[in-house]
C-alpha cells in the first residue's frame, strides 16, 4: 500500500500538507513557553535537540547507519545553520524589537525566492502554471498577513529589513540541500542531522546572548510546563520526517510551499480552538492559497 502511495501524483501533495500541518501545530507550544518566560532561542533549541535524537533513534531503528564523513558534516552544519538556526534568530530578534505581527510576513516569501534561484541556477525550467500558482499563493498569504500588520513605522524598519534575511536564507537552505544532498542518504539521518547541528548553532547564539544580557539557556526541571519542551521536540521529529522525504521527492521549490501550509493550519487552529472569527477576505485568501498549491501540483518540479 505504501509503495502505491509513493508512486501517486498527488505523493507530494500529502508530504506538504503532513509537513506544514505538524510545523503548524507546533505554533501553540512555541506560545505556552515564551508565555512561561522560555526565551525563543532556549525553546528552539530544545525543540531541534530533541526532536534531532528522536530521529536520530529512528533512523537507526530504521537502518540507517549514523554517517561522519566531511561532506555530511558538512551538508549537516551548513543546512543547520541556515535553515533553522539562522532564520529562527533573525526573527526572534525582529520579533522583541516590534512584536510579532511585521516579520510574520517575511514567511510570504521563501516560496518566490527558491523559485527564482532554482530558474536562476538551471534547477527549474519556467512553467507558467507553476509560476502562477506560486504567484497565488504568495498574493493569499499577503492578503492574511499585511492587513494585521499594520505600517512599518520608521525605528522599525532596520528591524524589518533584518528579519527579511530570514526568507533569503530559507530559499538557499531549500536550494543547498537539493545540490548538496549526500548521495545515497537516507532522509531520516539528514533531517536528524540538521537538527541536531541547529541545536548546536542556536546554542552558540544562547551563549552569545548571555554575554550581553544573562542567561538564556532554559535547563528544564524548573516549571510546570516542562512538559512543552518534549512535546514540542515530538512534533520537530514529526514534521522533519515529511521534510526531508518532500525535499527528495519533489524539489526545492515544492518543497517551499509549507508556509502557505502552515498560515492555513495556524487559521483552523485559531477558529477551531481558540474560537476566532475571520472575515471573508481571509477565507478567500485560504481559498486563493489552496488553487495556488494545486496548481503546483500539476507538475511536480525536478531535480
Amino acid at each position: 500500500m505504501f509503495a502505491s502511495l509513493r508512486q501517486s501524483r498527488f505523493y507530494p501533495l500529502l508530504l506538504l500538507v503532513a509537513t506544514g500541518t505538524t510545523l503548524g501545530l507546533s505554533t501553540p507550544f512555541a506560545k505556552v513557553a515564551l508565555d512561561q518566560g522560555i526565551s525563543p532561542v532556549a525553546f528552539a533549541f530544545w525543540q531541534n535537540l530533541i526532536g534531532g535524537l528522536l530521529l536520530l533513534v529512528l533512523a537507526c531503528a530504521t537502518g540507517s547507519r549514523p554517517v561522519a564523513s566531511a561532506q555530511h558534516l558538512r551538508f549537516f552544519l551548513i543546512s543547520g545553520f541556515i535553515t533553522l538556526a539562522l532564520p529562527h534568530v533573525l526573527i526572534f530578534l525582529a520579533v522583541a524589537r516590534i512584536g510579532a505581527g511585521l516579520p510574520s510576513v517575511v514567511y510570504a516569501f521563501p516560496t518566490l525566492l527558491t523559485y527564482s534561484l532554482a530558474l536562476l541556477l538551471g534547477m527549474e525550467k519556467l512553467v507558467w502554471r507553476r509560476a502562477a500558482g506560486i504567484g497565488l499563493g504568495l498574493v493569499g498569504i499577503l492578503l492574511i498577513l499585511v492587513p494585521r500588520s499594520g505600517p512599518v513605522a520608521g525605528p522599525d524598519l532596520p528591524w524589518m529589513l533584518l528579519a527579511f534575511i530570514a526568507p533569503v536564507a530559507l530559499a538557499i537552505g531549500n536550494i543547498y540541500r537539493t545540490r548538496a544532498w549526500p548521495q545515497n542518504a537516507a532522509p531520516l539521518l539528514l533531517a536528524a542531522g540538521t537538527l541536531l547541528a541547529a541545536a548546536l548553532w542556536l546554542l552558540l547564539a544562547g551563549g552569545a546572548m548571555a554575554l550581553v544580557s544573562g542567561p538564556r539557556l532554559y535547563l528544564p526541571g524548573r516549571g510546570e510546563t516542562d512538559w512543552v519542551l518534549p512535546v514540542a521536540g515530538v512534533f520537530a521529529c514529526l514534521s522533519f520526517i515529511t521534510y526531508f522525504e518532500l525535499q527528495r521527492v519533489a524539489g526545492p521549490v515544492y518543497l517551499s510551499q509549507i508556509g502557505y501550509v502552515i498560515t492555513t493550519t495556524s487559521l483552523m487552529i485559531g477558529a477551531l480552538h481558540f474560537g476566532e472569527s475571520y472575515s471573508l477576505l481571509v477565507w478567500g485568501a485560504l481559498l486563493v492559497i489552496i488553487f495556488g498549491i494545486l496548481l503546483v501540483n500539476q507538475r511536480p518540479s525536478q531535480r
